[in-house]
């Protein structure tokens, strides 16, 4: 750089200079002085690190050159907001991680300064940001595709002003989120003991009738059945004689989605039945049964959150804990198919795609229950001997034993509170299930996790640690009593034990032992 540019201290001055060598034919010097009011502005803005200054750099490169292409003043203000909300390396992160090549990158790219794009500093300060984003960078630089597991497949306006449609941002879980994902692992719980094994096989189902060319074959799992193992239609069912009636039509629906899974079909899907709407063929635009169509077709691209509300709340609950990207769009395929993607970039369920798509419904189990009054419905669903079919020996005896002792628990608290204030398998909040809880008429419940054990001692033992992260731990039940609940007789030492937790650690604590019919009485 020349001497007398290098002295400059002010990116006005710089500029100045930099207008007075172009005048004078001196393209050599405007062009260093222009890099030198680039630097001095980086640092009249605030970027410190070397990383922060270059991103910066590229941005003012990148505006300089749209104001001489446009003939005006321009600047890329999305670009500047998410600088400013988000940090310059996280802004540059996200725009690098768009599915299609930004404006700025092809901007600077044509004008000869691609080395200035976000993409060339990512390359350079890999340290400095995620492994996946300097994956896509480097693959852009290399003229590549975007590797597959970063793809998403919707529409950029391959603007500097691009929707977050688009953007691929890694999926980073928070404590909760990990909490979540570890209760959700559980192989006792329901989504993976009940809902997982059928909907494996409905999804084969599907994908070997449309092998085969036999559409005709789901029509009813699509159209007729409330629940058909990938999500529960319940009041989204059209009539059944609507539905026979145009049953040509909805065939050929399942084949134009099994052509096209992309969200701009599902609008165009979304947009036939409002037409059959408009002519009164159709009394609403059954949109859960769409989604659920796509959401079993395509198990690859969407989860299986099909319903509007639920859906949304599961995303503001990904935005928060995840680093979830909430898409501008509204629509449901945008949305799903970003946050499943979203997802596989954190590589949480080890490609298993199935249990990745049940997932945000364990989220909006977990939701529900940290309402009171609850929108999970009161009573006892025992399970049958078949789900613990696959258990080893040890543990099935176990499970089968629990389940019993669980019956006689809820008959037992449904007397004392009455049916409609008692839960079995409730939803805890923290990502776990609780085996009963009873509510009193102030709302607050009673919690009880059932222990199957050999002394009163052990029952406690095993169930404190579940009592008390499903009780307090940050949206948990918060009970007023907890109880251990097993098939021993309380011995006297720990009776003493649970009496001292009340009494030094004000934790409201008791045990309870339930009998079985027919069995004798486990002494202490």
């Amino acid at each position: 750089m020349d001497e007398r540019i290098a002295r400059v201290k002010t990116s006005q001055d710089a500029r100045q200079l930099a207008e007075n060598a172009l005048r004078l034919g001196r393209s050599d010097l405007w062009a260093q002085a222009l890099e030198r009011a680039r630097e001095l502005q980086a640092v009249e803005e605030g970027y410190i690190s070397p990383a922060q200054q270059a991103i910066a750099t590229a941005l003012y490169a990148y505006e300089e050159e749209q104001s001489r292409l446009k003939g005006r003043t321009f600047r890329a203000n999305r670009t500047r907001q998410m600088m400013t909300k988000h940090g310059a390396l996280v802004a540059a992160e996200r725009l690098v991680l768009h599915r299609q090549p930004t404006k700025g990158f092809e901007v600077l790219k044509e004008a000869g300064l691609r080395e200035l794009s976000f993409e060339a500093i990512i390359d350079r300060f890999p340290d400095e940001f995620s492994a996946v984003a300097v994956e896509a960078a480097r693959a852009r630089l290399n003229g590549e595709p975007l590797p597959r597991s970063l793809q998403i497949a919707s529409s950029s306006n391959n603007s500097e002003d691009e929707s977050n449609d688009d953007i691929l941002v890694p999926a980073v879980p928070d404590g909760e989120a990990l909490t979540f994902l570890n209760g959700f692992r559980n192989p006792d719980n329901w989504f993976l003991a009940s809902w997982l094994p059928r909907y494996r096989e409905i999804v084969l189902t599907i994908a070997q009738a449309l092998s085969e060319d036999r559409p005709q074959d789901l029509f009813d799992i699509f159209w007729k059945r409330a629940d058909n193992s990938i999500a529960y239609a319940g009041q989204g069912m059209l009539r059944h004689d609507i539905v026979d009636g145009m049953r040509e039509e909805l065939v050929q629906v399942i084949r134009d989605i099994h052509e096209d899974g992309s969200p701009a079909n599902f609008k165009r899907i979304v947009e036939r039945f409002e037409g059959w709407k408009t002519a009164s063929r159709i009394g609403m635009v059954p949109r859960l049964l769409i989604a659920r169509a796509f959401a079993g077709i395509h198990p690859d691209q969407y989860h299986t959150t099909v319903d509007a509300s639920s859906h949304n709340q599961a995303l503001r609950w990904f935005v928060e804990h995840t680093g979830f990207v909430m898409p501008t769009s509204s629509d449901w395929a945008t949305r799903a198919q970003v946050l499943t993607t979203h997802v596989d970039q954190a590589n949480i369920f080890d490609g298993d795609i199935l249990a990745r798509n049940i997932f945000p419904w364990f989220v909006v189990d977990q939701l529900r229950g940290r309402t009171a009054p609850s929108s999970v419905l009161p009573g006892h669903s025992p399970r049958p001997n078949t789900a613990f079919a696959d258990l080893p020996p040890a543990q099935r005896t176990i499970a089968l034993r629990h389940n019993t002792i669980q019956t006689i628990l809820f008959a037992q608290l449904a007397e004392q509170y009455g049916e409609d204030r008692v839960w079995t398998e409730y939803p805890t909040g923290t990502g776990g299930y609780a085996d009963a809880i009873a509510r009193q008429p102030d709302g607050r419940c009673n919690l009880y996790e059932i222990k199957v054990a050999d002394t009163a001692a052990e029952v406690v033992r095993q169930a404190m640690g579940q009592l008390l992260e499903y009780g307090f731990r940050a949206g948990g039940l918060e009970p007023v009593k907890l109880y251990a609940v097993g098939e021993p007789a309380l011995d006297d030492v720990t009776r003493h034990f649970v009496a001292r937790l009340r009494a030094d650690f004000n934790l409201d604590l008791d045990y309870l032992q339930v009998v079985l019919p027919g069995e004798p009485e486990v002494s202490p």
